[in-house]
């Protein structure tokens, strides 16, 4: 864009736009003072001008760099984020074994790091929940895991044994165990996969069970504007579970690693804050 345009942008919207709208552009309104209008009367009016209106639409694009709007987030494949923690139950214990995996290329700091993020934590504990179950639950693992995280993404691979338990008459109910761990990652990113099970031996582990708590989680993304969710469930194939249809094949755990990749990177693509460019991923 020439000199003359970058000075007289704002200008040339004002005459052509209305000053109103000009005004609404060129004076951010303050809680303390009302806006000035701008005086415009050394504008030019001369028909010598009017060629620069041929420019309009141009300037028009422009305008998000000329008020220094950010640029909008960029769907490239890639993640804003740098680094990764990954609070997991059984699902993950494996999740970055690549002797378990067929390849050090299946486990999740390789997908992870193939989408922009090279820096992986997996904590994952056979049998936790985010509250109650064995060892350190998944709530005390986020609290534990905060300090050193820093700007990290967080991807909370929780939810199977929570279903479970609230199947048999858990009085945390999927909802409050969700905020048990929102409210912690509060201006955080956080993608958080829905679950999959295929005709477990537990029938608490069920369709309905797991049903029921992957609609909570949809419900948590209109409570926490940090919040993505990834629908695994969707794309979970029968012929990826292990014979007790809760855990997975080594060829299984590698497309789960992947699709959890590829969907941090649509949540938090290049340029991205802590709000998701997508909410809900269905793919």
């Amino acid at each position: 864009m020439t000199d003359f345009l970058r000075t007289h942008a704002r200008a040339i919207t004002l005459s052509t736009l209305g000053a109103g709208a000009a005004l609404a552009l060129a004076m951010p309104a303050t809680a303390d003072a009302a806006p000035t209008v701008p005086d415009v009367s050394s504008f030019s009016n001369s028909s010598s001008d009017l060629s620069v209106l041929d420019q309009l639409p141009d300037i028009v694009r422009q305008l998000p760099d000329l008020l220094g709007t950010p640029p909008a987030p960029k769907a490239d494949g890639r993640t804003s984020c740098g680094s990764v923690v990954q609070i997991g139950d059984s699902t993950s214990v494996t999740a970055d074994s690549a002797s378990a995996l067929g390849g050090a290329d299946n486990t999740a700091t390789a997908q992870y790091g193939r989408v922009g993020a090279p820096r992986v934590t997996v904590d994952a504990l056979s049998g936790r929940a985010i509250v109650g179950g064995p060892g350190t639950d998944a709530e005390q693992a986020v609290t534990q895991r905060l300090g050193a995280a820093g700007d990290a993404c967080w991807v909370i691979a929780m939810g199977v044994n929570d279903a479970g338990a609230v199947a048999d008459g858990d009085s945390v109910n999927a909802d409050a165990r969700i905020d048990r761990i929102m409210r912690q990652l509060n201006g955080r990113r956080v993608l958080w996969p829905t679950i999959a099970t295929s005709n477990p031996d537990n029938a608490a582990f069920g369709q309905t069970s797991t049903t029921a708590f992957n609609d909570a989680l949809r419900r948590a993304t209109t409570r926490y504007p940090n919040l993505a969710v990834y629908d695994w469930a969707a794309a979970a194939r029968p012929e990826m579970f292990a014979g007790d249809g809760v855990h997975y094949t080594a060829a299984g755990y590698a497309e789960r690693n992947r699709r959890f990749a590829d969907a941090l990177a649509l949540a938090y693509p290049t340029g991205s804050g802590t709000t998701p460019a997508v909410r809900w991923i269905a793919r």
